[in-house]
C-alpha cells in the first residue's frame, strides 16, 4: 500500500508539472497575439486544456503567470547560450558566440521577443520590476564571460559588472528597435557592427577574434 501511495504522489506531481507547462505554453501564444492587457485568461485556460482550478493552483493571478513565463523563457535562453559555449574554450570567441546566440534566437522568435519586450514590458512600475530577475540572469551570464576573459588576459581588467549592464542595455535597444520597426531588416544584419562595438567597449580590437589561438 505505501508503494502505491508513493507512485500516485509522483504521478500527481508529474501531472501538475505538465499542467503548468501547458498553461505557460498557451500563455506565450496568447500574449504574443493579444498583448498583456487584452490577453484573456479563459482563452489561455481553454488553449492549455486545463481548468480554472488548475490555473489558479499554479498561478494566483495573471501577473504571477507572466512572472512564471518570464522565468521559464529566460532560463531556456540562458541554457541555449550555455550549450552553445560548451565546446568553445577561447575567451573572446565565447563572448562573441554568446552575443550571436542571443541575437539569432531572438531573430528566429520575433513574436516571442515582441511578447516579452513590447507586450509585457512597460505595463507599469510593478510589472517592470518583475523583469529585474530576468535582467540579472542575463547580466550574470555576460559578466561571467567577461570575467573569464579578464582572467585569461584576453581583455584588460575592468568593472565587468558595469560592462555587463551596458552590454545588456545595448542588446535590448537593438532588439527593441527591430521589433518596433515598420519594415524591419533581418536582425542578423546588425550583428557584426554590434559585436564590434561591444568588443571595443571592453578594450578589444574585433580583429583579435580571428587571431585568438586555440587553448
Amino acid at each position: 500500500m505505501p508503494a502505491a501511495t508513493s507512485s500516485n504522489g509522483k504521478d500527481a506531481r508529474a501531472n501538475g508539472r505538465g499542467a503548468r507547462e501547458r498553461i505557460l505554453e498557451a500563455a506565450s501564444k496568447v500574449l504574443a497575439e493579444r498583448g498583456y492587457q487584452r490577453a484573456n485568461l479563459d482563452e489561455i485556460i481553454s488553449l492549455s486544456g486545463t481548468s480554472k482550478g488548475s490555473f489558479y493552483f499554479h498561478f494566483p493571478s495573471k501577473e504571477q503567470m507572466v512572472v512564471g513565463l518570464l522565468d521559464q523563457l529566460s532560463a531556456r535562453l540562458v541554457k541555449k547560450v550555455e550549450q552553445s559555449l560548451e565546446k568553445e574554450e577561447r575567451p573572446l570567441r565565447r563572448i562573441a558566440l554568446a552575443i550571436d546566440t542571443l541575437m539569432y534566437t531572438f531573430s528566429r522568435r520575433r513574436k516571442l521577443a515582441q511578447m516579452l519586450l513590447v507586450n509585457v514590458a512597460g505595463q507599469g512600475k510593478a510589472m517592470d520590476r518583475k523583469f529585474l530577475p530576468v535582467h540579472r540572469r542575463f547580466a550574470a551570464l555576460i559578466q561571467r564571460e567577461l570575467d573569464l576573459a579578464v582572467a585569461a588576459g584576453a581583455i584588460p581588467p575592468q568593472d565587468t559588472a558595469l560592462a555587463s549592464q551596458m552590454w545588456l542595455g545595448a542588446l535590448h535597444e537593438v532588439i527593441l528597435r527591430w521589433l518596433l520597426a515598420e519594415h524591419p531588416t533581418a536582425l542578423s544584419e546588425a550583428l557584426p557592427a554590434l559585436r564590434a562595438l561591444l568588443l571595443r567597449s571592453v578594450g578589444v580590437d574585433p580583429a583579435a577574434l580571428k587571431k585568438e589561438p586555440r587553448a
